[in-house]
């Protein structure tokens, strides 16, 4: 039973982290570009905006308590690098960019809502990779302890 809530906990963090970034891939890469030029281009984007903001807000409160959750287990739980704490704190700069810019860019009349979201859509793909960087160190930080070279 102990499993449960780590297990939820990552579940909760993949499955918000699909709904805020995927949706703006999603913006970023159909939607935006097949409304571009269109007479109701501003309006049918502050309607699907406005439709979408609340799962992004949805998004953005399930990644932050399952991102500190996980980040709390993590560091109680193994002694991982120094290295796990830095990545963390860029990843943690950069999540903050991609929820004020995304809620930025769900806002009403936002003439330039395809290059705030495409910030977004970029500032998140680095999120993704610090992740994984993150996973792979708290993983080695499980099976080995890393024994790091003294610094002269």
């Amino acid at each position: 039973m102990d499993f449960i809530l780590p297990f939820l906990a990552r579940w909760v963090h993949i499955v918000s982290g699909m709904i805020v970034l995927g949706g703006m891939l999603f913006a970023a890469l159909a939607l935006l570009p097949g409304l571009k030029g269109s007479a109701t281009e501003q309006s049918m984007g502050d309607t699907i905006a406005a439709r979408f903001r609340p799962w992004f807000l949805l998004g953005v409160l399930g990644l932050l308590v399952s991102g500190f959750y996980n980040y709390y287990r993590h560091v109680v739980a193994k002694d991982v690098p120094s290295m796990y704490h830095m990545i963390f704190g860029m990843k943690f700069l950069l999540a903050l960019h991609v929820f004020a810019v995304g809620y930025l860019a769900l806002g009403h009349n936002k003439p330039k809502r395809a290059r705030l979201i495409g910030g977004v859509v970029i500032s998140g793909l680095v999120v993704v990779v610090l992740s994984n960087w993150m996973r792979v160190l708290s993983l080695e930080a499980l099976m080995h302890p890393i024994v790091l070279p003294a610094i002269k």
